[in-house]
């Protein structure tokens, strides 16, 4: 398998390259970026650091060298975007570095699995998949983290280790997302939340987020995301049937059309294999239905700054 990351020099491309590397599931990663020096370091610095573990290659190059790709991992984008911003706030920019790219890589690589990690993600799986006609099992959103930090806080408030939490976040990959108490399960049994342990758990995320605005790191999350971008991949090799949350252009599922949102999905090797639909509550129902509002209406400015 072949893995392309289009901006292969920035924290997400690269640690996500390191992951995938880590498993030595693929056979070759290509690191494109505008920044060749940068891509040609980090493909030379992960080739060793895996020397001992993975016969995968890892090496920079252009849009030419990702031909034959099975997975394209976008990533590019709103370099230095201010820590207080929006995951909105550079939505044109992204736009016209999105619009030039499509077309040279679905000639290289037509039956690739795209993976859209440039924010907003959700609006960009949707336009990328009307506009350039990649089917929707070829294109999924990277919003996994959502629902990392999810699990992470359900377990920080009840005091229990995190991988024995399973809970999803749909909806958008933004302020709207929407964590499904009603399904959390711990150790595989459903658990009911009082009011006062979902404020405790909301009040987690929402400080994490304050505690990385505040830091101003200049860096995003890269390594949560990379821990998702591999475990995808990996899912998809193994055919393994893994369910993952992942932004996807919904047709009838949940009751939404001509939108994309974050959702339960299975991927193997020809993409997408089943959207699952878990049952909400009125309020999550209500919730979702706000947050689909809100990424129409960037698909909506979309439409109109890709006609510039």
């Amino acid at each position: 398998m072949k893995v392309s990351i289009i901006g292969g020099g920035g924290v997400v491309g690269s640690s996500a390259a390191y992951r995938i590397a880590q498993d030595g599931l693929v056979s070759e990663i290509i690191l494109v970026d505008i920044r060749r020096n940068l891509a040609e370091a980090h493909a030379l610095d992960i080739e060793q650091a895996v020397v001992y573990r993975t016969k995968t290659i890892v090496r920079a190059g252009d849009i030419s060298d990702t031909k034959g790709s099975d997975v394209i991992l976008i990533s590019v984008g709103a370099v230095g975007r201010p820590m207080h911003s929006s995951r909105a706030s550079h939505f044109g920019e992204n736009v016209e570095i999105i619009k030039n790219l499509v077309n040279p890589i679905i000639e290289n690589s037509p039956s690739a699995l795209w993976i859209i990690a440039t924010v907003p993600v959700d609006a960009f799986v949707y336009l990328i998949h009307k506009h350039f006609s990649i089917p929707r099992e070829k294109i999924i959103g990277l919003n996994r983290n959502d629902t990392s930090r999810f699990r992470w806080a359900v377990a920080k408030v009840l005091s229990i280790p995190p991988t024995s939490v399973e809970a999803f976040v749909l909806g958008e990959h933004g302020e709207t997302m929407v964590p499904i108490f009603s399904q959390v399960r711990i150790d595989g049994k459903k658990i009911s939340f009082n009011p006062e342990q979902r404020e405790k758990i909301k009040s987690e995320i929402v400080g994490f987020l304050q505690k990385w605005v505040k830091w101003q790191p200049e860096r995003t999350a890269g390594w949560t995301t990379a821990e998702s971008i591999g475990d995808i991949i990996k899912s998809m090799v193994l055919e393994d049937d893994m369910v993952w949350p992942c932004s996807a252009s919904l047709y009838g599922e949940y009751g939404f059309r001509e939108v994309s949102l974050g959702v339960p999905l299975r991927i193997g090797l020809n993409g997408v294999k089943e959207i699952i639909e878990l049952e909400l509550e009125q309020t999550e129902k209500k919730a979702l239905m706000v947050s689909a509002e809100i990424i129409r209406g960037q698909i909506k400015q979309g439409e109109e700054l890709f006609k510039t």
